[in-house]
């Protein structure tokens, strides 16, 4: 039986997506095992590689002897609870898996003047009480592995983590309030804003132009875009009409929703940390309506109220003040303001599938009509352009 699990992304320090972590409604090694066996048949790992996908794992010994065999090994981390990893047994057959090639981290690390097992490199911790005071000593001991922070609520706990040493990040800490949308640039998201109308109205390459060339760093952004290995141009771009037209009106008008985003993140080079949560939502929104039949149009529309369902915590101000100015189909406001209508109970599901599962989440995966089979070609749809736009932004 394929169980059911929503996938919380893995972060760098750059907001930019390096896995995913699986979350179960009852943990238990049997799933995690069942649940890497259906993906592997689905080409699951292949399809989004290189992320890693970090596994949860009570005991060691409730592994097969030949796990070591599993052609997935090379995309799969190990999080094995310390506390079950103290007999000999299970020590000898970490050992085996670790001379094997496999990645292993000791999850809910708890060790304090030795380590449990005593060959541990990776750690894997609870931080969302902030960095557990027992951990900061041995990441300095063990400051060649990479570890990861879990469970991290606030930007406060990301950047505490940050500090203290740990190289994967992974929490609700998108989510939490910032001073970003008070420190954006006004000006710049209302030139996002109406080129964005502009865009949805069809409007003339030249009126786009004219407001590309109000803001450099906007125009070095369209021009970097086209120039990517994503788009593949061979030819050279030398004026704004022809970079909007090489671009195409479909692709400039996602590109700017994300530009909303990614506009915001004061961060230097990092990015925002709600851009990568807005591109999995749309990007799932769209492979939803897609198999509900929808067209090209309807699909667009999934699409940005995935997009946009984020715009209130990036500006610190009520959703529908934000798309007022915004020629909006009654279907999406709706869906965005509300809740209402096939999109917004689409929009539901997909607000809770990449964070800590509920008991709610197989109820809605039926009041949306969505087979489990489609659910996970969907989140493999989803990350895989979470992914690109990672490496393209």
């Amino acid at each position: 039986m394929i169980p059911i699990a929503t996938l919380l992304p893995v972060v760098s320090n750059q907001q930019k997506i390096l896995g995913l972590i699986p979350s179960f409604i009852e943990n238990s090694d049997e799933q995690s095992l069942a649940l890497l066996s259906y993906l592997s048949q689905i080409n699951f790992f292949e399809s989004l590689s290189p992320l890693l996908f970090f596994v949860p794992f009570d005991n060691p010994l409730s592994l097969p002897l030949d796990f070591e065999k599993r052609d997935y090994l090379k995309y799969v981390v190990l999080c094995f609870r310390e506390s079950n990893c103290e007999s000999k047994e299970s020590q000898q057959f970490l050992k085996h898996l670790h001379q094997s090639g496999a990645r292993l981290m000791m999850d809910e690390f708890n060790s304090k003047s030795q380590l449990l097992w005593p060959d541990t490199r990776g750690i894997a911790a609870n931080c969302g009480a902030g960095v557990p005071s027992h951990v900061q000593p041995w990441i300095l001991s063990l400051q060649h592995s990479q570890h990861l922070a879990k469970n991290l609520s606030t930007i406060q706990s990301f950047e505490q983590a940050q500090n203290a040493g740990f190289s994967f990040f992974s929490g609700d800490f998108a989510f939490s309030p910032s001073n970003q949308a008070r420190s954006a640039d006004p000006s710049a998201r209302s030139r996002l804003l109406k080129l964005l109308g502009l865009v949805s109205k069809d409007a003339d390459a030249k009126e786009l132009e004219s407001l590309f060339k109000q803001d450099p760093s906007l125009s070095y952004m369209l021009f970097k875009l086209v120039s990517s290995a994503a788009f593949a141009q061979t030819v050279t771009v030398n004026s704004f009409v022809q970079a909007i037209n090489l671009l195409g009106r479909r692709q400039l008008q996602r590109w700017l929703q994300l530009l909303l985003y990614a506009r915001q993140s004061g961060q230097g080079t990092s990015l925002n940390p709600l851009m990568l949560r807005a591109a999995y939502r749309a990007s799932m929104m769209e492979a939803m309506c897609r198999e509900q039949g929808g067209d090209r149009d309807a699909q667009d529309a999934a699409f940005m109220v995935g997009m946009f369902s984020l715009l209130d915590l990036l500006f610190a101000c009520p959703l529908w003040e934000i798309v007022k100015p915004l020629s909006l189909s009654d279907e999406v406001r709706n869906a965005l303001i509300e809740k209402n209508g096939s999109l917004g109970e689409c929009l539901r599901l997909v607000e809770a599938s990449d964070r800590l599962i509920s008991t709610e989440h197989a109820a809605t995966m039926n009041i949306c009509e969505l087979s489990l089979e489609s659910y996970y070609n969907h989140l493999i749809h989803a990350y895989a352009w979470v992914n690109q736009v990672c490496q393209d932004m």
